[in-house]
């Protein structure tokens, strides 16, 4: 049985953290950024929000009201941490009980949550989980000129997805693997009813091609966006349509990524 979506949330940060130094951060973002020839520049620190993965994470799991004891905890993040030294499938773990397998996907860009949802599902069709949480984290203080966060261009971010093998409106029915957008797009979308959701990456008139309903995802974020929406909207969505096909297109790839949610009451379970 596929998992499908039993609660969600979002957090979007409207504050900053005092910059306070820390000699280890500096040091560790110096020397990671030295072989690439990338110049560490303290104002980038100074200057940032400071709100590292381990806060966004508890935020937005306060968002959901009661608290879950899933079985797997899977973070999953486009961009790293402000302050890289901290476990934060471990500390999720601990706010939800403790006792959950637990582990993070990084180094992917925004194909990280797509990955996440295969592997949470590939979970609970073997059998391995029946409750599972995809934390979507995302900050905006780096040690550097980061292209994605500049300008106060990218928000403190993350989303919630507490996804179960009980009931549930909306289906994970297929993570395709990455490839050109209208492609995905032609070879994702079924049902009567179906809504793209399209990240702010995408190409517009890919989109608009298919001639289907689509909800534009608002520019803001690189990694967390469509699931940010996904946590908002999902309940009136279902409403509406009985299928969603979320998309995104990570700029520094030019790779396209989708998802297909399937409502379980129309079309059953897989």
């Amino acid at each position: 049985m596929a998992l499908t979506l039993q609660a969600a949330s979002a957090y979007v940060a409207d504050h900053r953290n005092p910059y306070q130094r820390d000699d280890w951060l500096v040091s560790y973002q110096q020397d990671l950024l030295a072989p690439f020839d990338v110049p560490f520049d303290e104002k980038f620190l100074k200057q940032g929000a400071n709100i590292g993965f381990q806060e966004l994470a508890e935020r937005a799991l306060d968002g959901l009201g009661e608290r879950p004891r899933p079985d797997l905890v899977v973070i999953a993040h486009g961009l790293p941490d402000h302050y890289p030294f901290r476990s934060i499938g471990g500390h999720v773990d601990k706010l939800v009980g403790g006792g959950s397998e637990n582990f993070a996907i990084s180094d992917q860009g925004l194909r990280a949550p797509f990955t996440a949802l295969r592997i949470g599902n590939a979970y609970a069709r073997s059998g391995r989980a029946d409750l599972v949480a995809v934390v979507v984290v995302e900050q905006s203080t780096f040690g550097q000129d980061e292209p994605l966060a500049r300008d106060g261009k990218l928000a403190d971010s993350a989303a919630f997805l507490l996804l179960g093998r009980g009931s549930g409106p909306w289906e994970v029915a297929d993570v395709p693997p990455s490839g050109h957008l209208g492609a995905l797009l032609r070879a994702a979308v079924v049902g009567e009813r179906p809504l793209v959701v399209a990240g702010p990456w995408t190409d517009a008139e890919q989109v608009a091609a298919t001639g289907l309903p689509v909800h534009r995802v608002e520019p803001g974020s690189y990694c967390t966006s469509l699931w940010l929406d996904l946590a908002r909207h999902h309940e009136e969505w279902a409403e509406r349509h009985d299928s969603i096909v979320l998309c995104d297109t990570d700029p520094r790839t030019g790779r396209s990524h989708a998802a297909l949610l399937r409502r379980r009451d129309t079309e059953g379970t897989t």
